[in-house]
C-alpha cells in the first residue's frame, strides 16, 4: 500500500491509498468510527433548588428552559481535548474504577442569567488544557433569574460503546476516478467546450484547441462529460487498486494523531487475531 497526503489540517484530512484493496480501506474507516479512545462526559449532577447571589442579592431559581436530561445529552457531545494526553480507561486504571487523575476529569459549571450557557463556562478541575475544544457551542439559555450548577465527570470510551466516543465524522472513501481524454472523429470545438461546461467540479479545461482533464481528482463519476460529447472524446472510469480517503475530526484530537491511532488499532487486532489463532495448536 501507498499512502499520499493530499491535504491535512488540524480536524481534516483527504489521503490517497494506492496499490491496495477497498477491503483494506474500509478496515481503516471502520477503525476511524469505531475503535478510538477518546474522552467524553458520561455522568452530570445537576444541584436543584435555589442559590443566593451577595453581590446582588438576588435568588436564582436552579432550573432551566430544558430538562436536566437534553443539558446533559449536550454535554456529552463536547469534544474534550484527548490526543496529547495519557489516560486509561476506567476499569484498566490503576484506581480500580474508582476514579483519578488518569482515568476521568471532572468540571464544573456555575453560570447565572440571563444569557447564554457556552461549553466554555463548563470548567476543568486540574489542567486547564483539558478546556472544552469548541468553546463557543451553545449549551442553553438562561433567563433573568435562573441558574445551572452542576458537576460533570468525562471517561475514556470509543466510539463503539456509543457515539459521544466518536473521533472522526464524515468518514468516507471513493475509487480513484481516471478521466481519458482523446479527441473523437467528428468531435467538434463546440462539443468540447461543452464538456467543459457540464462539469460540475471543473475537470476539464479547453486551450489552444484540446481538451485536458487538469483536474481528474476532482472527478465525482457522474458522467455528465460522456454524455455531453456523442464522439467518445472523454471515457471516466474507476481505478479499482486506488482510493481517495476523507474524514474530519470532532475537535478532540487532530485528523493525522487520529489516522494514527486508527492504523495502531488495526495492527493490533491482527497481533491479536494471530495469536489467538497460534494458541489454538
Amino acid at each position: 500500500m501507498e499512502i499520499e497526503i493530499k491535504e491535512l489540517s488540524p480536524k481534516k484530512a483527504q489521503i490517497r491509498f494506492s496499490d491496495t484493496t477497498a477491503t483494506a480501506v474500509n478496515a481503516i474507516r471502520r477503525s476511524l468510527i469505531a475503535d478510538i479512545p477518546k474522552m467524553a462526559i458520561e455522568d452530570v449532577e445537576f444541584h436543584l433548588g435555589t442559590v443566593h447571589d451577595d453581590a446582588t442579592s438576588t435568588d436564582y431559581d436552579l432550573s432551566t428552559s430544558l430538562f436536566d436530561e437534553a443539558i446533559a445529552l449536550r454535554l456529552g457531545l463536547l469534544p474534550i481535548p484527548t490526543g496529547s494526553k495519557n489516560f486509561r480507561f476506567k476499569d484498566k486504571c490503576t484506581c480500580k474504577g474508582e476514579g483519578c487523575a488518569h482515568c476521568q476529569i471532572v468540571y464544573t459549571m456555575d453560570k447565572k442569567g440571563p444569557g447564554i450557557v457556552y461549553a466554555r463556562d463548563l470548567i476543568p478541575l486540574g489542567d486547564p488544557e483539558l478546556a472544552i475544544a469548541e468553546p463557543d457551542v451553545p449549551i442553553v439559555t438562561l433567563g433573568a433569574k435562573q441558574a445551572i450548577l452542576a458537576y460533570a465527570t468525562a471517561v475514556m470510551g470509543t466510539g463503539r460503546q456509543h457515539a459521544k466516543w466518536q473521533v472522526a465524522h464524515s468518514v468516507g472513501y471513493t475509487a480513484q476516478p481516471t478521466v481519458k481524454v482523446s479527441k473523437g472523429e467528428g468531435c467538434t470545438e463546440a462539443c468540447l467546450k461543452k464538456v467543459v461546461n457540464v462539469c460540475p467540479t471543473h475537470v476539464f479545461q479547453y486551450k489552444d484547441g484540446a481538451l485536458d482533464a487538469t483536474n481528474p481528482d476532482a472527478c465525482i463519476l457522474c458522467k455528465e462529460c460522456e454524455h455531453a460529447c456523442t464522439h467518445g472524446s472523454v471515457k471516466v472510469d474507476t481505478d479499482p487498486t486506488a482510493y481517495i480517503f476523507r474524514f474530519e475530526t470532532d475537535g478532540s484530537m487532530t485528523a493525522r494523531e487520529a489516522l494514527r491511532l486508527a492504523l495502531e488499532n488495526i495492527v493490533t487486532q491482527i497481533d491479536d487475531l494471530r495469536d489467538s489463532v497460534v494458541s489454538l495448536g
